[in-house]
C-alpha cells in the first residue's frame, strides 16, 4: 500500500478509536459524548464512515469537519469508504450497487440534488453530478490514507498481509481482509481493526465487545453497528502513560434499556449461538418456548428459539444470526432489550453479550 501516514502520540495521551460507523450519525455523536471527546484527545476514525445506516452524508461531513476543526483527529479508508472512487473509474457495476443499496452515500448525495439512480442511469452521469455538487467531500475521501502508523500501533480497517514488510500489503487486503483475528501478521505494533464483527468469532456466547489478542498483537474492535441485528458502536480507548498503555472501551446503540427487577441464573446447558452465514439447523425435540437442534457446521446441538426457526423446501434455518444462550441477571441490573415479542422470553444484551432471560425478570412482584 502506498498511503501510510505515520503519527507520532505523546504519553499521557488519550487515544479514541471508532470503526465501522456505518452513517449512523445520532450514535456516533452520542458515543463522542459518552467518552467525553475533547480536542486533546486523538480521535482515529478506522474506517468505514458510510453505507448502510440512516445518514451517510452526514457523517462524512461531521467527521471531514471534526478533522478540519482538531488536529488530532485522524482518519483512515475503510472499503465503503472507497464507492467513490468507483464512481470516478466509472466502473458500471456501481449502477446495480446502488439500485440495490438505496442506503448509499452516493444515493444521499444524488438525492439531495434532485437525481435518482435507476436501470437508465449511466455512471458518467453520476460522476459529474457528484463532482459538480460534492468537490469538497470526494478530495477529502479520496485522499484518505489506508493505514496510520504510529510507535506502537498500526491503525487499518481490516488487517495485513503475513509478511516481513507489512508495508508491502495490497490496498485492497488492508480494506477487505476478512476473520484478520484468526490469521497473523509480522509487524512489531498492536494492528487495530475493524471491517469484521466481532460477534463473527464468538462461540460459547455473541460478543461485541473489542478483542485483544496479546499473543498476535491484534485489537479487533467492529461491534456489528448495522451489520448485525443485535450489534453496538464500540469506541476502543488507550490511555498512554510513561508507565505504558491500558486499554478499556465503551459502546452505544440504538436500544431501549430496562432494568432487571428479579434475579435470574441462567441455564447453564444453554451455550453457544449461529452466525453467518452457517444458518442450517437441524431440529431434533420441540419445547414450548426452545428447539433442541444440531447445527451442522459446527457439529453442536444447540437450544434454538422457536420464533427464530424458519422452513425451507423441508430444510430448516435461522433467520438471523442467534443466540442460544441464558443470561445471568442481577437485580437492578440495566440491560438492553433486543427482542421482547418472543413467547417466554427476552433476548437482551448485558455488557456486549446477547443472550435469552425469562420475560418476568423486568416485572416487580413485591
Amino acid at each position: 500500500m502506498d498511503n501510510i501516514r505515520t503519527l507520532a502520540i505523546p504519553n499521557n495521551s488519550r487515544v479514541i478509536v471508532i470503526s465501522d460507523i456505518h452513517g449512523e450519525l445520532e450514535l456516533l455523536i452520542k458515543l463522542l459524548d459518552k467518552v467525553n471527546f475533547d480536542e486533546a484527545d486523538y480521535l482515529v476514525i478506522n474506517g468505514d464512515l458510510c453505507e448502510k445506516g440512516s445518514d451517510s452524508s452526514g457523517v462524512v461531513r461531521y467527521i471531514m469537519n471534526l478533522a478540519t476543526t482538531y488536529p488530532n483527529v485522524h482518519v483512515i479508508e475503510g472499503n465503503c469508504d472507497t464507492l467513490v472512487e468507483e464512481v470516478l473509474n466509472e466502473n458500471k457495476e456501481v449502477i446495480d450497487y446502488l439500485i440495490r443499496r438505496k442506503r448509499s452515500l452516493i444515493n444521499e448525495w444524488l438525492n439531495q440534488v434532485g437525481c435518482y439512480v435507476d436501470s437508465s442511469t449511466n455512471v458518467q452521469a453520476i460522476k459529474e453530478t457528484l463532482i459538480k455538487h460534492y468537490p469538497d467531500e470526494i478530495a477529502w475521501l479520496m485522499n484518505l490514507p489506508t493505514a496510520i502508523e504510529t510507535e506502537d500501533y498500526i491503525f487499518v480497517h481490516a488487517g495485513l498481509d503475513n509478511v516481513s514488510n507489512w508495508r508491502e500489503t495490497e490496498r485492497d487486503t488492508a480494506f477487505t481482509l476478512p476473520s484478520f483475528l484468526n490469521k497473523e501478521h509480522q509487524a512489531k505494533q498492536y494492528v487495530i481493526v475493524g471491517h469484521w464483527p466481532i460477534s463473527n468469532y464468538s462461540i460459547t456466547i455473541p460478543d461485541h465487545l473489542p478483542i485483544i489478542d496479546q499473543q498476535k498483537k491484534i485489537i479487533s474492535i467492529d461491534g456489528g453497528n448495522i451489520l448485525k441485528t443485535t450489534g453496538q458502536l464500540n469506541a476502543f480507548i488507550i490511555e498512554r502513560t510513561e508507565k505504558g498503555d491500558s486499554f478499556t472501551y465503551t459502546s452505544v446503540d440504538h436500544f431501549p434499556v430496562r432494568e432487571v427487577k428479579q434475579p435470574y441464573t441462567a441455564d447453564s446447558k444453554m451455550l453457544g449461538c449461529i452466525n453467518y452465514p452457517n444458518y442450517e439447523i437441524e431440529p431434533m425435540k420441540r419445547d414450548i418456548h426452545f428447539t433442541w437442534c444440531n447445527h451442522p457446521s459446527t457439529n453442536h446441538t444447540l437450544y434454538v428459539k422457536n420464533e427464530y426457526m424458519v422452513e425451507q423446501d423441508g430444510h430448516f434455518c435461522v433467520k438471523d444470526d442467534l443466540s442460544c444462550v441464558q443470561i445471568d441477571v442481577k437485580l437492578g441490573d440495566k440491560v438492553a432489550i433486543i427482542d421482547d415479542t418472543c413467547s417466554g422470553y427476552d433476548l437482551i444484551k448485558k455488557d456486549g453479550q446477547v443472550g435469552w432471560v425469562p420475560t418476568g425478570v423486568f416485572e416487580d412482584r413485591r
